[in-house]
C-alpha cells in the first residue's frame, strides 16, 4: 500500500498555463491501478486458502478495501477536478455515473462496526 500512496501524491498535477486547473496525471493513474489490481489478486489468492473466521482473514480482507477504497477515491478526485474544468461528459463516458462509486465507498469503508462485529466481506465487487 506504501507504494500506491506515493504514486497517488504525484497523481494530480497543476497546468502551467492556468495555475488554477489541476489535472490527473494519466500515466501516474495507470500504474497505481496496476499496482491496485495485482495486490488484489494476490490478496484474494491469500484470502481463498485462509479460513474466513480467522484474524488473518480479517487482515486480508482490510488490505482489500484499502486498494478499493484508493480507486475509489482516484476515480471521485477525477470527477471533481473533470467538473472543475467542465470535463464531465469525458468523466462520465469513462467512468458512468458517480452513484455508483459514493455507494460502494460506503460498502467498503471500515467503521466502528467493523471491529465490534468482525464486520468482513465475502463478496468484493472489484471495479
Amino acid at each position: 500500500m506504501e507504494d500506491i500512496e506515493r504514486l497517488y501524491e504525484k497523481l494530480i498535477t497543476n497546468d502551467e498555463d492556468s495555475p488554477s486547473l489541476y489535472n490527473i496525471d494519466t500515466k501516474i493513474r495507470s500504474q497505481i491501478y496496476k499496482k491496485i489490481l495485482h495486490d488484489l489478486n494476490a490478496l484474494k489468492e491469500k484470502q481463498r486458502i485462509t479460513k474466513l473466521d480467522s484474524d488473518d482473514y480479517k487482515r486480508l480482507d482490510l488490505e482489500i478495501r484499502l486498494r478499493l477504497l484508493k480507486e475509489i477515491q482516484i476515480i471521485i478526485d477525477d470527477y471533481v477536478m473533470s467538473k472543475k474544468n467542465n470535463e464531465l461528459d469525458r468523466w462520465k463516458a469513462m467512468y458512468g455515473e458517480l452513484d455508483i462509486y459514493i455507494k460502494n465507498f460506503f460498502y467498503y469503508r471500515i467503521d466502528g462496526k467493523y471491529e465490534i462485529k468482525r464486520k468482513v466481506l465475502t463478496n468484493y465487487k472489484i471495479l
